[in-house]
């Protein structure tokens, strides 16, 4: 398992002729090129992301994804901004210093407890721009107060963004229903699915069909299959599912497919704008890839492996959500659909991820096929969505 993941990543880092124009309609006249050996604001600032999510959110992958998109989103608006912006004294704007001042805004905003990392990272970037031979010509004080101004917007709009309304529900029992832990344990955020969507229009607008009913023949296949790898797991299967549980780093899958990110657009030498581009398109995708997930968890409530079956093991633990459809599969469908159509020569290694995300979950006892099946399609449905909205050069996204 572990030689697939080296290679996948080696394949996505040396990929020859990535490029985000088919669908982006973006050009390498964007913003200033960079110069040799330069690493963007977006990647070191998203890089200072997944560990701060990494740290703040254990747990739940839904304010992870919320809160990646908000960072990504007022960074892709800022450096925008700051490429519009008018010189002063002969100097324009800094995109890396807006990506830079942006940023930091924001994750001070959500995590004031990692004020001493946020801080230290953004002085960190004014030392660092200021070696960059490309930034000579402009001004990174200046960037910063444009990345303020923008941060501040899309603040306004996470306020309201109804992702902390508070369910007071029943949840239902019967045959096929999951069932919660115990108390004063609560199913994981109920009513996310109808939390304001960056593409999506509603969250049940990719819903799947119900699962199969527990007395039919393709749930007694489903519930087989994952009675026999969870009999017989591997070390290798057992590894896969620790992976994507665990080991797949800070902030979990979301974390991962923006470190596979980071690997494409490095190759590819994009600016700062075009590389802040792709991570808000991915950070806003898989976001609205977990509202749809959400929508479809609880509107259907249905069983866990192991509640069907007592003997069925879960060597990662046991989210307090119901099972169908998968999140893993939501997530990294709609992330490496993104990923593979702004990088074309990515797909195969993207492909391989999303079988695994999803297999890892069957091995981990987790989740049925079926419950991945459906993930994968959410995500592809909210990706495909999301890829006729890619912004267009220089144009900014709605905060609407």
């Amino acid at each position: 398992m572990h030689s697939r993941i080296v290679l996948a990543i080696v394949a996505l880092v040396v990929c020859t002729g990535c490029s985000d124009t088919p669908t982006g309609g973006s050009t390498a006249s964007e913003g200033r090129a960079l110069s040799p050996g330069e690493t963007t604001a977006s990647e070191r600032w998203m890089r200072a992301t997944r560990a701060i999510v990494g740290r703040r959110e254990v747990g739940s992958p839904l304010l992870i994804a919320r809160n990646f998109a908000l960072v990504a989103v007022a960074e892709y608006n800022a450096s925008v901004s700051a490429g519009a912006g008018a010189a002063v004294g002969g100097r324009k704007p800094s995109e890396a210093g807006a990506v830079a001042g942006a940023s930091a805004a924001v994750l001070r905003a959500l995590y004031p407890v990692e004020d001493t990392a946020v801080t230290a990272q953004l002085a960190s970037d004014r030392v660092y721009f200021a070696t960059v031979a490309g930034e000579s010509a402009y001004d990174f004080a200046a960037g910063e107060a444009i990345g303020n101004q923008v941060a501040a917007q899309v603040l306004a709009r996470a306020a309201a963004d109804r992702t902390n309304a508070v369910w007071t529900g029943t949840i239902p029992v019967g045959a096929g229903f999951w069932t919660n832990a115990a108390a004063p344990a609560q199913p994981v955020l109920p009513l996310w699915g109808q939390s304001k969507g960056w593409f999506l229009t509603s969250g049940d607008q990719f819903r799947p069909a119900a699962p199969p009913a527990v007395t039919s023949a393709e749930f007694a296949t489903a519930i087989a299959e994952v009675r026999a790898f969870t009999a017989n797991r591997t070390a290798e299967q057992l590894a896969l599912a620790q992976f994507w549980q665990f080991a797949s780093g800070p902030a979990g899958p979301m974390g991962h497919f923006t470190e596979l990110a980071s690997g494409l657009t490095s190759s590819a030498s994009y600016n700062e704008r075009r590389t802040a581009r792709v991570y808000a398109v991915l950070h806003m995708t898989m976001m609205d890839a977990t509202i749809g997930c959400w929508d479809a968890k609880y509107a259907y409530w249905f069983i866990r492996p192991s509640q069907v079956d007592g003997a069925i093991t879960t060597p990662v633990g046991r989210p307090n959500f119901p099972a169908y459809p998968s999140a893993h599969s939501c997530i990294s469908g709609a992330a490496a659909e993104v990923l593979s159509n702004l990088f074309p020569a990515a797909r195969p290694a993207m492909d391989a991820r999303v079988v695994d995300a999803g297999v890892s979950r069957i091995y981990a006892g987790l989740h049925f096929r079926f419950d991945i099946t459906a993930g994968n399609v959410i995500g592809v449905k909210v990706a495909a969505l999301a890829l006729t909205r890619v912004p267009a050069a220089n144009a900014l996204i709605s905060l609407q």
